[in-house]
């Protein structure tokens, strides 16, 4: 379902829904139909014994850092999570930087509470969003300050994924895309 549409030539397209509903897989399923260069960053579990125990962080080259984790002593915490600040200012922020240079689509998965600890990565993701390249990214469905921002802007679309929608919305993402970088999907040209 998508929520608002600001036809000022949006070029951010955010992906939102609560928690295991299916956004990572849509932007992974996105991801391996593009023909384009493509650059940033995601996030995944840390399980151990079928539990899950923490976060990384992966940049499209294959940098790894632990983002955040139950056994971290770090001051910054969101739940019982200990968030490694220098994960995002080590990995996101150079990541971000080579796709603003190199990359046809900026990937962000996800854009969340944990990052807000970090200023210079906040810098760097208000830097992704006002720039002219395109960027798809997962966004976490109950606002902090930060999500809200960007989701106000009027540069960008918005998709909300339900378990409803979640096997249909992947194609109407894929149009929107589509939009933004021509010939960027295989089979396209």
């Amino acid at each position: 379902m998508r929520l608002f549409v600001f036809r000022s030539m949006p070029k951010n397209i955010l992906i939102t829904g609560y928690p295991r509903v299916g956004k990572t897989t849509i932007i992974n399923k996105i991801i391996k139909e593009l023909s384009c260069s493509i650059g940033g960053f995601y996030t995944h579990e840390m399980r151990e014994k079928g539990t899950r125990i923490g976060f990384y962080i992966t940049d499209f080259d294959g940098n790894q850092m632990v983002m955040a984790s139950e056994s971290s002593n770090s001051p910054y915490r969101v739940n019982k999570y200990g968030v490694n600040i220098e994960a995002f200012e080590k990995i996101g922020i150079p990541a971000m930087e080579r796709a603003l240079q190199n990359a046809d689509l900026i990937v962000i998965d996800e854009i969340g509470k944990m990052e807000m600890f970090s200023p210079k990565f906040c810098d760097m993701l208000r830097t992704v969003f006002d720039s002219e390249k395109p960027l798809l990214a997962t966004i976490k469905k109950t606002d902090c300050e930060l999500t809200k921002e960007f989701k106000l802007r009027e540069d960008v679309i918005i998709f909300e994924v339900t378990a409803d929608n979640r096997d249909r919305i992947s194609d109407e993402i894929t149009e929107e895309v589509s939009s933004l970088i021509p010939n960027a999907f295989i089979g396209n040209g």
